[in-house]
């Protein structure tokens, strides 16, 4: 079974995702709690994590350039780990169009918009 962590702003959607996942049997999903910038990384290197999901938005800790940090991390010490980033495509373009060339140019490896359904999102990680 691969390992994913979540790091969403938003409890409720970890929540879900965490519920999606976990049911689907595929991945066993671990949600960060804690406003802490390291712990994606933290978390994912003692999970030696598979997936990697991160939402973006113009809060501090989720902010792209700090999360650009942690894919830096994660991509030099865990190489096998896929990052796919969230964004809300309808309150920031112009953070959706930035996430969205993070994928063009290779830096991550999927990017979801926050208007997909749970049951999409969870299936979408599964196959990265």
């Amino acid at each position: 079974m691969r390992i994913g962590v979540i790091s969403t702003q938003n409890g409720l959607l970890s929540g879900a995702l965490l519920k999606y996942l976990n049911e689907r049997g595929e991945i066993l999903a671990q949600r960060i709690l804690t406003l802490d910038q390291d712990e994606p990384y933290n978390t994912c290197r003692s999970l030696n994590a598979d997936i990697l999901l991160m939402e973006v938005t113009r809060v501090p800790h989720y902010t792209l350039e700090e999360r650009m940090k942690t894919i830096r991390q994660i991509r030099r010490d865990i190489p096998k780990c896929k990052i796919a980033l969230l964004c809300d495509e309808n309150a920031d373009q112009e953070l959706a169009e930035q996430v969205k060339d993070a994928k063009k140019n290779g830096v991550i490896d999927g990017f979801f918009y926050s208007s997909v359904s749970g049951e999409y999102l969870a299936a979408a990680l599964d196959s990265l």
